[in-house]
């Protein structure tokens, strides 16, 4: 079972939080999750490295539990990924293995078609870690005041063989 453990929604680099506040915080949400019963730990839809650094510290250093961990990327106007904090693929799979994350890949904000080219810049830097994609059916969009996905699951399962 996995266990989830999300952003703050505060950053060490603007002074919202210390490492030592944030790594108490991750240390108390897993430690619960593993009290609970999860296999692992699943951090996730991160955007900025200090932060997921140190939620995965504080996982393998306080529980057993395996460490998931999945960054969040969207396509920048030079047509590169990155995070909303500047981190590209590569970057955060290189940080992730170092640190000692078992699971390494990105959830949220692209359909499939993104994902594959997210996907393939973390297979440039790292052929061998497990990977995670949790991929959205396409980007949401607002259709007659309802939020729909355009992928349906015969597109998604046409990308994910690619």
């Amino acid at each position: 079972m996995l266990g989830s453990i999300g952003p703050t929604g505060k950053f060490i680099l603007t002074g919202d939080v210390s490492e030592d506040d944030l790594y108490d915080v991750f240390r108390e949400q897993a430690v619960a999750l593993e009290h609970g019963g999860a296999d692992a730990a699943c951090i996730e839809t991160m955007s900025a490295l200090d932060e997921a650094l140190c939620a995965v510290r504080a996982v393998l250093d306080n529980t057993d539990l395996d460490v998931v961990c999945t960054f969040t990327f969207d396509r920048t106007v030079d047509g590169f990924y990155k995070t909303m904090m500047g981190v590209s693929p590569a970057e955060m799979a290189k940080k992730l293995v170092e640190a000692g994350a078992d699971v390494i890949g990105t959830n949220c904000g692209n359909g499939m078609a993104g994902m594959l080219e997210i996907v393939r810049e973390i297979r440039s830097v790292d052929k061998k870690t497990t990977m995670l994609v949790h991929a959205n059916a396409g980007k949401p969009e607002v259709v007659y005041g309802q939020t729909v996905f355009p992928e349906t699951p015969e597109d998604m399962a046409r990308l994910a063989r690619t």
